[in-house]
């Protein structure tokens, strides 16, 4: 057969920061481990200046047999034209989606009648299923588990699938299905580094609850052995000459002995890597020793989720975190030479002023070298999504206007003009605060100073923000 994955874009381009599709990546590269033959293509659409034109082109190239789309809520609208193009095209195609948005908010997709399958969850062995199914010349049977397949006018839902346990299982993601020259001329998630980069996940899962965050992996943590992440570190080096590699995982410091020793294996290789974690390190899980060897190992950027300073909405939020045993670490990361970007929040439900400028305060006086200080936005299939529409309801939503900067929702006590004043002022004075401490670090950075500045004027300057898109005020 051949196959199309498609990666979804956002068609509200509010920064541009991007990363690999790593979940297309590994389903590729797991496709070809258990079924050699077919021939499989990746457009990341995230990249194209024209998004549905290249498609378009692609698919009069390619002529695939299936088209299967990955996409987070905020490039839903891009995952429903990609099915319409696709069946307008060729009606035989058969269109197949995943990703968080299918498996959070299940309604919106299943009524778009261009769609034949969704996958609900993690998607390697349902991905195999289908495809051996298409290749067959069978269809796509009802009862694949972790699918809703259109049938008879309807969408019949199998059971769920269990998500993979054995990591160690997997292959390494498909890299010769995309551009390392064209990824290392974009922005990049959380790292304003530029050049030639590749991905890693080294683990799966989060066992924390916090209600704003999505549960795609599950909450069950899943590792990879620490043989085979230095293993895939080693084949990217040797392959092609990369030594810049970004953590993707959901926790990689659930386990601290196990961090350690990816610490300590990445160590012997000596590669002279350059580590990032856009995301994924909890803070108050550092010890000093981890930190210590997280520099050994080459990491220069670390980005750290601390949502809110507000004892009280850390218990709301379910996240629990130790305010001052983060602030602690966070010290540590700053005098072993590696830069922080700290994460923030603004919004909760119920938030006061006081609480938002406590978060404010707290950020500034951090050792912290960047913050980003995003609206609370509440998405489908989270704790928060549930409360917001049990709480307040909405009578229509537009995904395209998703985003976390100007922001879709106001769920705090203060107005929506305040809401964003505060989040200006936030930017102001961290950054009025930071800049002598910002400037002494770019000798150890290779900054993008593009997509630096980019993000700096979309976040200073107020387009309408929260007074332009407010569905839900309190």
């Amino acid at each position: 057969m051949r196959i199309l994955l498609v990666k979804g874009a956002s068609l509200n381009r509010e920064v541009p920061q991007f990363s690999y599709p790593l979940g297309l990546m590994y389903l590729a590269a797991y496709l070809r481990q258990r079924q050699p033959g077919h021939d499989q293509r990746i457009i990341d659409l995230r990249c194209e200046r024209h998004p549905f034109e290249s498609l378009a082109a692609v698919l009069e190239d390619f002529d695939p047999d299936m088209v299967a789309v990955s996409a987070l809520t905020a490039e839903a609208a891009s995952l429903h034209e990609t099915a319409r193009i696709a069946k307008a095209r060729r009606m035989d195609t058969v269109v197949v989606v995943g990703g968080p948005h299918i498996s959070a908010c299940t309604d919106d997709v299943a009524g778009n009648t261009n769609i034949d399958v969704m996958v609900i969850g993690e998607g390697e062995e349902t991905y195999c299923a289908i495809v051996s199914a298409c290749a067959a010349g069978n269809g796509v049977p009802a009862g694949i588990r972790g699918t809703g397949l259109r049938a008879h006018g309807r969408v019949e839902w199998a059971p769920p699938r269990p998500p993979l346990e054995d990591l160690g299982e997997l292959p390494f993601p498909a890299w010769d299905l995309v551009s390392v020259e064209r990824y290392a001329r974009l922005g990049r998630a959380g790292n304003l580094r530029r050049g030639r980069f590749l991905p890693v996940f080294t683990s799966r899962g989060c066992p924390y609850q916090c209600f704003y965050c999505h549960n795609l992996f599950g909450k069950s943590f899943r590792a990879r052995p620490t043989e085979n992440v230095v293993e895939e570190v080693r084949r990217i080096h040797e392959a092609y000459g990369i030594t810049d590699i970004e953590i993707y995982d959901d926790i990689f410091n659930m386990d601290l002995a196990r961090a350690k020793a990816i610490c300590r294996g990445l160590i012997d290789l000596d590669l002279r890597l350059k580590l990032a974690f856009p995301n994924g390190v909890r803070v108050d899980r550092l010890d000093r020793e981890l930190v210590a060897l997280l520099a050994q190992a080459g990491t220069t950027n670390l980005a750290i989720a601390i949502e809110t300073a507000s004892p009280r909405l850390q218990k709301v939020i379910h996240k629990h975190l130790d305010l001052e045993r983060a602030k602690e670490a966070i010290s540590w990361l700053d005098e072993e030479g590696i830069v922080t970007n700290g994460y923030f929040m603004l919004g909760f439900p119920g938030e006061t002023r006081d609480e938002i400028e406590s978060t404010i305060t707290y950020a500034v006086e951090t050792d912290l070298h960047f913050a980003s200080f995003f609206i609370v936005t509440p998405y489908p299939g989270t704790p928060l999504w549930e409360q917001t529409m049990r709480e307040r309801g909405s009578s229509s939503l537009d995904f395209r206007e998703y985003n976390y900067l100007s922001g879709y929702f106001n769920l705090s006590a203060v107005s929506g003009e305040e809401l964003r004043r505060l989040q200006r002022e936030a930017y102001r004075r961290f950054y009025a605060r930071k800049l002598p401490k910002i400037i002494a670090t770019l000798p150890r950075l290779r900054i993008d100073w593009r997509n630096a500045a980019w993000i700096w004027l979309r976040r200073m300057l107020d387009r309408g923000g929260l007074n332009r898109t407010q569905v839900i005020a309190p």
